[in-house]
């Protein structure tokens, strides 16, 4: 008897990338206790009874207090430090932002503030002679290119053509990894509503080509139908590629560092593989990003009230006119805690993954989290994956397991559930880099624009359920940093380590 069951693949093996620490403590609470006993031994010694029993009780305090986490997973240091700047900013007045003639900004310009405040783009040709832009961080050193996406989604596909896309992802990825150069690659997914601008734009062209040729009166009054009723609250949704690469001097690979034109110049020549594998696959119909489309797109997401004359100006033969220094809003103010950013008339409020997804999921987990929402005015998903190079991956597969299997094997404590399946992903793991496998890093993080404040908290409902069908993935606010988030989440290629306050290393021991 033949078998015509299809056989549905999952995929999986995310881990969380930790320290483990004694007796369930965090590696933080760890060293606190290793200390303090070091410090009571030497006081037993010396026969101060009392004071090692202050120091014992103290360090059991302090690793108590290092390792206790809130339900969002962070710990009580995280919290503080994210108060303390928030509170010195504020003090500063930095928490608000002031553009245009009026303000201190020395060009008198509406430059994006924050994290992109540096940025300038550059225009480049690749091989084949088509235009891009590339967006320059002097800070940073970092230049990013921009691919859109056409995708079809996955409609219609059967489930080896899906298979084979997220295998040729996972192959891009790998690849991408062995590129020392490309140090980040982010994907964004904006839902919005149409402005309604193009659907009579096209009808209008489609009229005026037809000139005195005889259309049908039920023809056209059926269009004039189409665009009068079904023009209204229709989605539209946009995606993008990031590609940043880093201009730093690397002297294993005997590259020195480069100004942003030499990093155009020698990023243009690498861009036709990775174009071709992202359209292997499923992003579609690929094509870079011109400096027009960069500029009005950043513009509109600071000012999303101006998307309808933005739609409209792009559509003329004149173009919006806008330059790079205008993108930013005219005025704007980030709010601490319940946390939101105030720009260009509306209000943003962001959400970063702080547990990743339990289990194995399939190709559609984050369907409903990138799906378009009436409730917003915008709604932002950028994935951001930081491949490993091969060596890196090694050493990193390593740790994890020497920490999976010193969380399991600690003697008189029974290992729990979750830190078995954490060992059998880290052997799993070092297997699969073991068969040419690279590691990749990566985080979500979740933007949605609104008109009012009082819209916030309907939304945030929504958005932690769409996180958890399909995957069960964990989402929290990014209170007193929503600016910062804003600003990562447009998609245009900043490093969120290379600019953290507080180290990796720190962060993973806390």
């Amino acid at each position: 008897m033949s078998s015509n069951q299809v056989i549905v693949r999952q995929y999986g093996n995310i881990a969380e990338d930790k320290t483990a620490g004694l007796l369930g403590f965090s590696m933080a609470s760890t060293v606190v206790l290793g200390v303090g006993s070091v410090l009571v031994f030497l006081f037993i010694m010396a026969a101060q009874i009392w004071v090692a029993a202050g120091i014992a009780v103290a360090a059991f305090a302090v690793a108590t207090v290092l390792g206790s986490k809130d339900r969002n997973g962070r710990s009580k240091p995280e919290r503080w430090i994210a108060r303390n700047m928030f509170s010195r900013a504020e003090t500063k007045n930095r928490t608000t932002y002031k553009a245009g003639p009026t303000s201190q900004i020395p060009d008198g310009s509406f430059r994006a503030p924050g994290v992109l405040a540096a940025t300038e783009p550059v225009t480049f040709t690749d091989l084949f002679g088509h235009q891009g832009v590339m967006l320059w961080h002097p800070k940073l050193k970092t230049g990013t290119v921009f691919v859109i996406a056409n995708s079809s989604g996955l409609g219609l596909l059967d489930q080896d053509r899906v298979d084979r896309m997220v295998g040729t992802w996972a192959a891009f990825q790998r690849d991408a990894g062995s590129n020392t150069e490309l140090v980040q690659v982010s994907v964004t997914t904006q839902s919005t509503t149409d402005p309604g601008e193009r659907l009579p734009d096209a009808v209008a062209v489609g009229r005026a080509q037809a000139g005195s040729q005889s259309v049908p009166a039920f023809a056209r009054a059926t269009m004039d139908e189409v665009v009068a009723n079904l023009n209204q609250d229709v989605p539209k949704l946009e995606q993008w590629i990031a590609l940043t690469f880093s201009a730093k001097a690397n002297e294993g690979e005997g590259v020195p560092e480069r100004t942003a034109d030499e990093l155009a110049t020698d990023v243009s020549s690498l861009l036709s593989g990775f174009l071709e594998q992202l359209e292997q696959a499923g992003a579609g119909s690929v094509s870079l990003m011109q400096a027009h489309d960069l500029i009005d797109q950043t513009y509109v997401a600071y000012n999303p009230l101006a998307a309808a004359a933005v739609e409209k100006a792009r559509l003329s033969e004149a173009g919006t006119g806008l330059r790079w220094e205008e993108v930013g809003p005219s005025a704007a103010r980030v709010v601490g805690s319940p946390g939101r950013y105030e720009h260009g008339g509306v209000v943003s409020k962001s959400w970063q993954m702080w547990r990743p997804p339990a289990g194995t999921f399939r190709e559609n987990a984050l369907v409903a989290l990138l799906a378009p929402n009436a409730e917003m005015l915008q709604k932002r998903v950028t994935v951001f994956y930081r491949p490993q190079s091969p060596d890196k991956s090694a050493i990193q597969v390593q740790q994890s397991l020497t920490n999976a299997q010193f969380a399991a094997n600690q003697k008189n404590r029974r290992p729990t559930s979750s830190q078995i399946i954490a060992l059998e992903k880290a052997r799993k793991a070092e297997r699969e880099q073991a068969e040419g496998a690279s590691l990749v890093r990566f985080s979500i993080v979740v933007t949605a624009t609104v008109e009012a404040v009082e819209q916030l908290p309907r939304v945030a409902a929504t958005l932690r359920r769409n996180a958890s069908q399909g995957v069960q993935l964990g989402l929290r606010e990014c209170d007193y940093n929503d600016d910062a988030a804003f600003a990562f989440n447009l998609g245009l290629g900043v490093v969120p380590d290379a600019v953290a306050t507080i180290p990796a290393d720190v962060r993973k021991a806390l």
